[in-house]
């Protein structure tokens, strides 16, 4: 039998005395959940069922929200579950193979047949670890595999060809705005890789903690019993409760409207795929209570109220990533500006003076300024630069 009421209540319970914000843990206790399910659970969903595999980044300044501490125990946990993890900087080569060798591990049976299973979870604290070695092919094998094919092949010049079946793969990974302005590469945003990630932006700690209390060991070990409760005792296909389907179809008809609403075009590929996810994170939340495989109505408003969120945070998690050259710069003044609420033009070019230059800055702050983020006001002859909210 479980051992937690409700899973992700007793995570939010262990991790109460962390820095890291709520929406922080809730996701990687979504995404601990999903690598649980593995390929085992199914919602049927046209020519292609939909599988619980799920992609989230984490994304804040360095410091701000303490990434690394649901990312790390996420990782411990899913270890100490024995369900399969994968280490930073892989090759994509190294990857498929080692997908394929899981398949040889990781199986289930059901109708009395028995499936191989290529799964995996990606964790990891920082993106630009995991893409090091081979960011290019990495991304590439991670957008193919995000749909969960019954077979996929992958084909070497010269070591032969790695081939997966019913493939599972979930992310959990962390980065800062900054380094995805200055890194991730054009064709991975839009309607590639970023569109199918969850990105979930922080910028302040749930609070702060001097001396972090001892975890409570009784609990961990109740959560680690449900993971593994979850990961070996749930098989089979979703049902939708009476009146679920017609939920999800009026919120699904809203999606349209809001594609053409949104001017950020970086993000139509993510509205896109906004109901994909809705229905991956209910599963999650189902489970994280209920053995029982029922697409409730309730699970899918707490999932479409949850998911509704992620465009602002897509964005913000996006900044300055595009082809406009000035936009890291951009973006740090408006990140400066946000925080020190008002200063003097003076101020911001001495913070400032090692990336740009006086004509530079004066650019930028007019840009800020047109994009209604700034004021200017005035005491006596002094200019002083004020931070304001912009209109939405």
């Amino acid at each position: 039998m479980r051992q937690c009421k409700n899973w992700l209540q007793s995570l939010a319970e262990y991790v109460e005395d962390t820095e890291s914000p709520r929406h922080f843990w809730f996701w990687s206790g979504i995404f601990c959940m999903s690598c649980a399910l593995q390929r085992k659970v199914w919602i049927p969903y046209g020519i292609d069922p939909i599988y619980p595999n799920i992609y989230i980044l984490l994304v804040a300044p360095p410091g701000k929200c303490r990434k690394g501490a649901p990312t790390g125990f996420s990782k411990r946990l899913l270890t100490e579950a024995q369900l399969p993890t994968f280490v930073d900087s892989p090759t994509k080569r190294a990857f498929t193979k080692q997908l394929a060798e899981n398949a040889k591990n990781y199986a289930y049976s059901y109708n009395g047949i028995t499936r191989p299973q290529s799964i995996c979870a990606i964790v990891s604290k920082e993106l630009s670890s995991f893409l090091a070695t081979d960011p290019k092919g990495m991304i590439e094998v991670l957008t193919d595999l995000f749909d969960s094919d019954d077979v996929w092949k992958y084909k070497t010049s010269d070591k032969g060809e790695d081939k997966l079946y019913n493939v599972c793969v979930s992310c959990l990974l962390a980065s800062t705005p900054m380094w995805i302005a200055r890194n991730l590469p054009e064709e991975a945003i839009g309607g590639g890789f970023t569109s199918r990630l969850l990105m979930i932006h922080g910028e302040e700690k749930y609070k702060r903690v001097a001396i972090p209390s001892v975890p409570n060991e009784a609990l961990w070990k109740k959560l680690l019993h449900d993971i593994n409760w979850i990961s070996t005792k749930l098989i089979g296909e979703f049902e939708w409760e009476i009146g679920a389907k017609d939920l999800f179809t009026e919120w699904y008809n809203t999606l349209g409207e809001k594609t053409k609403a949104t001017s950020d075009e970086r993000l139509h590929g993510t509205v896109e795929r906004l109901h994909i996810n809705a229905l991956k994170t209910a599963m999650c939340l189902r489970v994280s209570y209920s053995d029982q495989l029922i697409l409730t109505k309730e699970d899918l408003k707490k999932s479409i109220t949850i998911i509704d969120t992620i465009l602002p945070s897509t964005a913000r998690a996006l900044g300055a990533q595009g082809a406009n050259k000035s936009a890291v710069s951009l973006e740090r003044i408006i990140m400066q500006l946000k925080t020190l609420k008002e200063t003097t033009f003076t101020e911001l070019l001495k913070m400032n003076y090692r990336d740009t230059t006086k004509p530079q800055l004066e650019e930028l702050v007019d840009t800020v300024e047109a994009m209604g983020q700034l004021k200017r006001v005035y005491e006596g002859t002094k200019e002083i630069l004020r931070w304001q909210k912009a209109k939405e």
